[in-house]
């Protein structure tokens, strides 16, 4: 039976009798089910946030449960549904760990869950079950064959008894060493960005020579997101659709998709985990950016992208520790560098500058691979790695469940105030970045 798997922001209807199973995966975001079992109609919701934070951020109205339930359930009745025979199944809504003061006050999952629930209530649509709160993530899946939903945890707690096999650290030198270089394209396309007066059509005849490269791009420019009046066929009828500054965005992303795919078992939750993150990452990190006054939106969006190359060296070692990686042997509190450290006697912070520095890329883009946990310790661009790390954090809250990712939020509030900026301005962070753009490229 298919698997389709509903991005964060966004829901899917069945009513065509066909049988597929329908996933979220969630921490803070909340996942709900609705379905008509005599109708056969029914469909799952990714909720992001309770409420949109303002006017900017309301083009996207399936990312809160203030807007998205509405739309969701007028579409179910419109396919069939009967409102009075909805049920519904509600999850999500956690703080994750490590979690701090910060997160509780906050609260966003709480919240989202709120607002879920008094929708509900006012539809008369009663909750068949619930799993919502607490710290850790979970996965919704529903059946369209047998309109069964089920909420399943991340991991086993038993899993964490497994004996840890701890690579030495000349087998992490050699990895290192032999590590697969970030495709030359890329870097040449990076070095030309940060020159500065780079010429837009020397970087399109780049891309033109890199027959892959230019298929992706053209495909991406004819997907059902861009829906364009005529078929683009070519890299210049890309630029005029797209513009200068996404058609860079979409082509250094596209360009290591590659470079990150793997398969599911090292950080990766599910295939391409690791490429979802990191262009979670991205856009996060342009929004961020663009609060910060004097910040490149380009260069915050290739920092962003490239933040965890160091997690391509030790892939293959944490699928072989991984369970210590949902929970240490201190209950679950430490965060990934602690736990890291703890089993490889490094981390993807200092392995990403080190790749940074073999690569020759930008000192500002090695300082954000290898900081952007502790972005207190840059000297080169601060800002920009205090945007990864506050991008970081959010992609590890929103989209939880591609890779594994915990960060620590003890310091979330003095560290975006570092860069003149307040907790609250989270939701419109989350609420302009495009969501739904993320399963494109």
């Amino acid at each position: 039976m298919e698997h389709t798997l509903v991005s964060a922001g966004d829901y899917l209807i069945e009513s065509s009798c066909e049988h597929r199973v329908f996933e979220a995966l969630l921490l803070t975001c909340v996942g709900v089910a609705i379905y008509d079992k005599v109708a056969e109609v029914g469909g799952l919701c990714h909720i992001l946030l309770p409420d949109s934070p303002g006017p900017e951020s309301s083009w996207q109205p399936k990312s809160y449960a203030s807007s998205c339930l509405t739309l969701f359930v007028d579409d179910l009745l419109k396919n069939g549904a009967v409102l009075g025979r909805l049920e519904a199944v509600v999850a999500g809504g956690a703080l994750g760990i490590p979690f701090s003061q910060y997160d509780l006050n906050l609260d966003i999952g709480g919240r989202t869950c709120e607002c879920v629930y008094r929708f509900l209530k006012a539809k008369a649509i009663p909750v068949k079950k619930s799993e919502t709160g607490g710290c850790f993530g979970m996965k919704i899946s529903m059946n369209t064959a047998t309109w069964q939903a089920e909420i399943t945890p991340f991991f086993h707690p038993e899993d964490c008894a497994k004996p840890i096999s701890k690579p030495t650290p000349q087998q992490i030198r050699e990895a290192i060493v032999n590590a697969r270089p970030i495709p030359q394209i890329t870097i040449k396309l990076i070095r030309l960005m940060h020159g500065g007066n780079y010429d837009m059509q020397e970087i399109a005849d780049e891309v033109s020579r890199d027959q892959v490269l230019s298929a992706k791009i053209i495909s991406y420019c004819n997907s059902a997101l861009i829906s364009p009046l005529r078929k683009i066929d070519s890299i210049a009828r890309a630029t005029l659709l797209l513009g200068e500054i996404r058609l860079l965005e979409v082509v250094i992303s596209s360009s290591l998709q590659d470079f990150f795919e793997k398969q599911e078992g090292g950080y990766s939750l599910l295939r391409g985990g690791l490429f979802r993150h990191a262009l979670a990452v991205a856009n996060l990190t342009k929004a961020t950016a663009r609060k910060i006054p004097g910040q490149d939106v380009q260069t915050a969006y290739t920092a962003g992208l490239l933040h965890d190359i160091g997690k391509i060296v030790l892939d293959q070692y944490v699928a072989e520790t991984r369970p210590m990686f949902y929970c240490s042997p201190r209950e679950g509190v430490a965060d990934l560098i602690s736990i890291e450290r703890e089993a490889f006697a490094t981390d993807h912070q200092k392995i990403g500058g080190e790749l940074a520095a073999i690569w020759n890329l930008p000192e500002n883009l090695g300082e954000a691979a290898s900081l952007h946990h502790y972005p207190e310790r840059a000297v080169i661009n601060p800002e920009l790695v205090h945007a990864v790390y506050i991008a970081d954090l959010l992609a590890s809250w929103f989209m939880a469940g591609v890779e594994i990712e915990k960060i620590n939020t003890a310091k979330l509030a003095q560290r975006m105030e570092r860069i003149g900026l307040d907790v609250a301005v989270i939701p419109e962070i989350v609420g302009s970045t495009p969501w739904h753009e993320l399963m494109y490229i």
